[in-house]
């Protein structure tokens, strides 16, 4: 049942589709201007009552990205790679290459 809550075309009601983002309490304000009302409306259809964590993306995708920054290493450009991602030579390097010699990893 709850499959068709997240895709049936009335999931919010009609008397809904009429309230104004203004008059959403500042939480949803906040999730409409980022998505738009309708979204927001189905959000809070599909959640509402419940806690709903979302950790941050980018360090649940950070697999992802050093698989891209290796797929993008061509044995010398280490320097260009460290800018274009944000991060020190040094933690690229250690993307590139986890486990060294020597370590007690």
């Amino acid at each position: 049942m709850e499959q068709n809550l997240l895709r049936g075309p009335g999931l919010v009601p009609g008397w809904m589709k009429r309230v104004q983002a203004e008059q959403l309490p500042e939480v949803y304000q906040e999730i409409a201007g980022v998505i738009g009302l309708e979204p927001t409306l189905q959000l809070a259809q599909v959640f509402s009552g419940n806690s709903v964590y979302f950790p941050k993306l980018e360090r649940c995708l950070l697999d992802l990205r050093n698989q891209l920054i290796r797929d993008e290493f061509d044995g010398a450009n280490t320097r260009q790679l460290a800018r274009r991602w944000g991060l020190s030579t040094r933690h690229l390097r250690y993307i590139l290459h986890p486990e060294r010699p020597g370590s007690d990893n």
